[in-house]
């Protein structure tokens, strides 16, 4: 039985933006790791991560996913050899990519397990087309090529344990999140965000040993927290709403069991200060855009609509200090003070004041986006679909290759003589480079719009939450996950409603017939 197992390298949000593609190329290719290595992009990981930033860079794609990761294991059991391992490999990208993007695989031995790591590309070397990888991608596409190479090579095809479910990306990143933390690597400078639920656990052991004199007291404190708490070799704990338990000691330093006990008889001498007590929310922030905006207008103060917002925030952003014991249904609303943090300084920047004024923004947005589709949809029917482009893209293709045969050779002459038909080559050239710059661009205004799309629909939910007061303390993405259902249960009806008809005429043309007969 091969296993598949699927990771997307993004982009580095500081430095070089395939550093991460770098990093995952240098640690597949360990010599103390790695049995064999190959692939269409070199033989070790410098160079192979040299030709993938030289394509990037030739077809101005350096943004955005720099790449994937797929690991393909064998069990122990199945007797496969690094050679045969690496065939696999080799055949498995040449069914999924079409030789079109470039890749590096290492077999890997330091497990009794035998596994391949293969990363790829994300900008194709033919023809710029950055390699999409859509939701339900593995039933329909990798997992079969997986299957057939292994039956290929004698190997079991893979088995289903259980049924795959995508995820959205906000799921995603919270899981990513927790598993960063497992890892060791909650120790000291955490973010001033909440991104998961290892903060809120943390921050309640955290009260809960200043407020108790023992271990047994400390364990009835968490339970007044609505714990579900385990005390056996391991101390595990399960928050309310969160469907699994976790071991306090993989919180990282200072909160496995014997720690809690050494912090609980150190705490018994020092009293409890406000100060010990974690307050979220990216406070700065917010105060240096008031700052800036009273700056610029003596005048300006928020009105009642951005104070809704503001009050919100802020209560969550002290949900923390002893004196407040907001307890019950505050963990929602503290996972989701990220995005109540970005919709405030949305609303500040912005200067939305009011409903109207947020709608307004709503359809100004949408006649943007439109005239940004427009502008991208002429640019790229000059860049693809003219000829002068199309004869400088293959020009490109050739100019780019370390040797030249004197077919190929011939071939550049050729098109050197059908673009000067048109203009001069350097200025064809130049007019391509504008081209793919203006598309970028646009690529850009896009991602931009988008964003500010969901703040300002972020907004709109949080405030119709405000009003409805439906959930006071909870979070107002549910609101909007409630209307999503609602609003998929009435395209189904409407669709339903649009396939009767045509299903009772179709049922009636036989019954017509056998009348004229």
């Amino acid at each position: 039985m091969a296993i598949t197992k699927l990771f997307r390298i993004k982009e580095r949000p500081r430095g070089d933006p395939g550093g991460r593609l770098h990093a995952t190329l240098r640690y597949i290719c360990n010599p103390e790791k790695s049995a064999v290595i190959g692939g269409s992009a070199g033989r070790d990981a410098e160079s192979a991560y040299a030709v993938m930033k030289r394509n990037k860079d030739y077809w101005y794609k350096t943004d955005g996913s720099q790449g994937f990761h797929y690991i393909i294991s064998f069990p122990p059991e199945c007797g496969v050899t690094p050679e045969k391992a690496a065939s696999v490999a080799e055949d498995f990208m040449e069914e999924l990519l079409g030789g079109k993007y470039l890749f590096l695989y290492s077999v890997h031995t330091d497990h009794a397990h035998m596994h391949v790591h293969i990363v790829f590309d994300s900008v194709s070397a033919e023809d710029g087309i950055k390699f999409h990888s859509p939701k339900g991608d593995w039933e329909r596409r990798i997992q079969p090529i997986s299957d057939r190479v292994c039956k290929r090579y004698g190997l079991p095809e893979l088995e289903y344990g259980e049924k795959r479910v995508g995820v959205s990306y906000g799921e995603w990143k919270a899981k990513r999140q927790r598993d960063s933390e497992t890892s060791g690597k909650a120790e000291g400078g955490r973010s001033p965000f909440p991104l998961s639920w290892y903060d809120l656990i943390r921050d309640d052991i955290d009260e809960a040993i200043l407020r108790s004199p023992s271990l047994g007291s400390f364990l009835k404190y968490l339970g007044s927290l609505e714990y579900t708490v385990r005390d056996g070799k391991y101390l595990s704990v399960r928050p309310k709403g969160r469907e699994r338990a976790v071991r306090t000691h993989r919180l990282g330093k200072g909160y496995s069991k014997e720690e809690i006990e050494e912090r609980i008889a150190y705490v018994r001498s020092h009293p409890v200060s406000p100060d010990d007590f974690r307050v979220y929310g990216d406070m700065e922030t917010v105060r240096r855009l008031l700052f800036v905006k009273k700056q610029k207008n003596k005048r300006w103060h928020m009105n009642a609509y951005q104070r809704a917002f503001y009050r919100r925030w802020r209560n969550t952003c002290f949900i923390r200090k002893p004196d407040l014991w907001g307890r019950p249904g505050s963990r929602a609303i503290v996972l989701s003070l990220e995005e109540l943090s970005e919709n405030l300084q949305f609303l500040i920047r912005e200067d939305i004041r009011s409903e109207d004024e947020l709608k307004k923004k709503l359809s100004e947005l949408g006649n943007e986006r439109k005239a940004a589709r427009s502008e991208l949809s002429s640019i790229k029917t000059r860049l693809y679909r003219t000829d002068i482009c199309r004869l400088v893209a293959q020009r490109e293709k050739l100019m780019e290759k370390f040797w030249r045969s004197a077919d190929e050779e011939e071939e550049l002459d050729r098109l050197d003589a059908e673009i000067e038909k048109i203009m001069p080559v350097g200025k064809a050239v130049k007019y391509r480079n504008s081209l793919m710059e203006k598309k970028a661009a646009c690529l850009s205004q896009m991602r931009d719009i988008r964003e500010r799309g969901r703040l300002l629909r972020n907004i709109g939910w949080q405030f119709e939450d405000e009003q409805s007061g439906a959930l006071t303390r909870g979070d107002y993405r549910e609101v909007r996950r409630q209307h999503e259902e609602e609003m998929k249960r009435r395209d189904q009806a409407k669709q339903r409603n649009q396939e009767e008809p045509e299903k009772v005429q179709a049922e009636q043309s036989p019954q017509k017939e056998e009348v004229r007969r």
